[in-house]
């Protein structure tokens, strides 16, 4: 599969300037103001010289919300209208459609006879460059992406005492000192029962401080009451 990195050059224009391009995000709500779809893009565009993490999506479209918190392929129009100098770019008529991010791990998790899931995970991109310390850089936001279908008979019941629900482990795989954990809270979160062929899924940003150094990184990513729901994949900050 082809790295999700994507690059568009649009020239300086007054006015809008439309142009056809494909591109790979998850699709989430807006809720400043009026409530709006769009797609955060994890491998920014780059509309004259500044990387855009953030399209929003055409109003008139229909179906978007059946992909809310999807990670999808979108092609369509770039409508990009010029207000006051910046770029506020639009995706018109989109084709969506779902798709697994670039390096996804798949793993078959049996902790019983009656108690099967299936655990995907996975970082986008998987190779990316930091922002300097002046902001300077190519303007990645990677996403991780943590998904546990339960394959099993009976539902599975989940209690989370301190509302610790993906625990996450980064780590250097080079000689470094780069080794952090933490654990995704939902505030109020306390217990979730999935039920056979039912999702849970997190998405959530990288911090920068996870993976301060370039280098390759292995991720782990599991259920914080059941670890055995986890899958470890691995990444590259290139810079």
């Amino acid at each position: 599969m082809m790295r999700l990195w994507c690059a568009l050059l649009l020239a300086p224009a007054q006015g809008s300037v439309d142009t056809t391009i494909s591109v790979s995000g998850v699709v989430r709500a807006q809720h400043e103001g009026v409530a709006r779809w769009g797609l955060f893009l994890p491998a920014p565009l780059v509309i004259r010289s500044v990387p855009v993490n953030w399209i929003s999506i055409d109003p008139q479209a229909s179906g978007v919300a059946n992909y809310e918190d999807r990670f999808v392929q979108a092609t369509g129009m770039l409508r990009s209208t010029d207000s006051a100098g910046a770029a506020n770019p639009e995706l018109v008529n989109p084709q969506i459609k779902e798709r697994d991010p670039e390096g996804m791990v798949r793993r078959n998790v049996q902790l019983s006879y009656t108690q099967r899931g299936v655990v995907t995970l996975a970082v986008t991109p998987t190779h990316f460059a930091r922002a300097d310390s002046a902001g300077h850089g190519a303007g990645a936001r990677p996403l991780v992406l943590f998904e546990l279908t339960n394959q099993g008979d009976t539902p599975l019941h989940l209690v989370f005492p301190h509302s610790e629900v993906v625990c996450v482990r980064v780590r250097l795989l080079q000689p470094g000192v780069a080794d952090t954990s933490w654990a995704i809270v939902k505030q109020g979160v306390q217990r979730a029962s999935i039920v056979m062929g039912q999702h849970y899924r997190m998405i959530f940003e990288l911090p920068a401080g996870a993976a301060p150094l370039p280098g390759k990184y292995q991720l782990h990513a599991g259920l914080c009451p059941v670890p055995d729901y986890g899958a470890e994949t691995r990444f590259e900050v290139t810079r």
